[in-house]
């Protein structure tokens, strides 16, 4: 799913209210969306007429390596101590 349809379907509005649940509970929460990613290893293998597998290629190769560091720094950040993330 791409990014315009997620948000056509609310996804990132259902997600803020999510988040802000969670905060509520945990003290802290955040959501990171990787979209319009790979189905198949290889789309020849498949019928899937609803995918552009070059599109899919381009876009794997050319936004999928920010979407991974976007996801290894939110890793860093949900792992630092309490204190050290909030200040006190």
């Amino acid at each position: 799913m791409d990014e315009e349809r997620m948000k056509k379907m609310g996804f990132d509005h259902s997600s803020k209210i999510n988040e802000m649940l969670l905060e509520r509970i945990l003290g802290s929460a955040e959501s990171l969306f990787i979209t319009d990613t790979y189905q198949f290893d290889d789309y020849s293998k498949y019928v899937a007429t609803a995918f552009d597998p070059e599109a899919k290629a381009q876009r794997r190769k050319e936004v999928f390596p920010n979407d991974c560091k976007k996801a290894f720094e939110m890793g860093v950040r949900l792992t630092q101590p309490y204190a050290q993330r909030f200040g006190e």
